[in-house]
């Protein structure tokens, strides 16, 4: 087996059919393919830990991945599976996760279990998420969103000239992770303390000044 560089790769010609297979001798089960139509991957042989079954997992595409950046993963994943693990079972399942993880999903549960069960105002918090927050964040997955990316989007309604809804952005936001912390669904609340992005106008901060006047009377 020779020791892969770009060189070598780059004199190869596609083949006629099929495809052709570089095995690499600086990596065990690392492997260079060239198809017909001049596409090139890498890939990388092994036994599943479990069953002992020949299986191969794809790397990426050359040369997006370099020589060495290709070497670098595949080595990463033999001591996977020399841990136990299947790279290729654990794909699947990571892209499993991540459809059954976004943050859609995670609002349509907490409109079901949550805002509509308890709130009156359940149609405002439905017209809230589909206008400020879905467009943006229905694909990402709710347990990767943390308190940076809560900031930038109630940063951004805050730029467009909209405080007071980028304060109830904010407190929405608040109220479902609590309710996935509730669930089990994610460890922390990314909004918890976070103080109010959106400066409140005059007459409002006076009315929420009399009322902590009020409040403390009372």
């Amino acid at each position: 087996m020779p020791v892969l560089t770009d060189t070598l790769l780059k004199a190869q010609k596609p083949p006629a059919a099929g495809r052709i297979e570089i095995r690499e001798d600086r990596c065990s089960g690392l492997a260079f393919r060239l198809t017909a139509a001049g596409g090139a991957s890498w890939c990388l042989r092994f036994r599943d830990p479990q069953t002992g079954k020949s299986s191969r997992s794809t790397l990426g595409k050359y040369p997006d991945i370099s020589v060495a950046a290709a070497r670098e993963r595949g080595n990463a994943l033999r001591q996977d599976v020399a841990g136990g693990v299947n790279p290729v079972a654990r794909k699947y399942r990571d892209r499993q996760d991540a459809s059954s993880k976004t943050f859609k999903v995670l609002a349509d549960r907490y409109m079901t279990e949550y805002a509509r069960r308890f709130k009156r105002s359940a149609h405002a918090d439905q017209r809230c998420l589909e206008m400020h927050i879905l467009p943006g964040w229905a694909n990402r997955r709710y347990d990767q969103i943390e308190r940076a990316d809560v900031i930038e989007l109630v940063e951004g309604i805050v730029t467009k000239g909209s405080p007071v809804q980028a304060n109830r952005v904010q407190a929405l936001l608040s109220v479902i992770f609590r309710f996935a912390v509730d669930a089990s669904l994610v460890q922390f609340n990314p909004c918890s303390r976070l103080r109010k992005r959106g400066a409140l106008p005059a007459r409002d901060r006076a009315g929420h000044s009399l009322r902590q006047q009020n409040h403390s009377i009372h």
